[in-house]
């Protein structure tokens, strides 16, 4: 009777421990293809590297409060969603900070980035937060604002995202 006792008390345990733990979604999008497509925006429960930010998402799952969602806010009103960070500090502070860092290398890799986004910061700044798809996700319009055209911005985050992922 004893040992029913236990095991009961370890199962409830077990079960609310699992169901304080929340799973994180994420937006993801508004970045650009090989063919110079902006994709769609899309949603992901799942971890992206801080070191390697344009790269698919890893296998772990944005479980419990050490993640958070991160956003680019661009030049020409283009805000690009880069998914979930983090599982090591909490709200994934040293994750975002780490992608953060690469994501601006990225932009001041490319002339037409950084003119648009000074020091290679995007010139809306960032967005990070820890409630389901709350990063934002667009596509800018045909032009932008601070006499940026929108192709060109594109031309110049497409250079980013292959400059980048040429570099990892």
């Amino acid at each position: 009777m004893m040992r029913f006792f236990v095991a009961t008390v370890c199962l409830a345990l077990f079960a609310a421990n699992k169901a304080d733990a929340q799973t994180l979604s994420c937006n993801v999008g508004a970045s650009l293809d090989l063919n110079g497509q902006v994709s769609a925006c899309t949603t992901s429960d799942k971890r992206y590297k801080d070191n390697k930010p344009f790269e698919a998402p890893s296998g772990t799952t944005c479980e419990g409060s050490k993640y958070a969602c991160l956003s680019g806010n661009w030049a020409g009103d283009f805000d690009t969603a880069y998914g979930c960070f983090g599982g090591g500090s909490e709200g994934g502070v040293n994750q975002l900070d780490n992608a953060k860092a690469k994501i601006i290398e990225g932009c001041k890799a490319s002339p037409t980035c950084l003119n648009a986004n000074p020091n290679g910061i995007p010139m809306r700044g960032w967005t990070s937060c820890t409630t389901d798809d709350c990063n934002p996700c667009q596509a800018g319009p045909l032009s932008g604002g601070a006499g940026v055209s929108a192709p060109s911005l594109v031309v110049g985050i497409f250079a980013l995202l292959l400059s980048f992922v040429s570099q990892v």
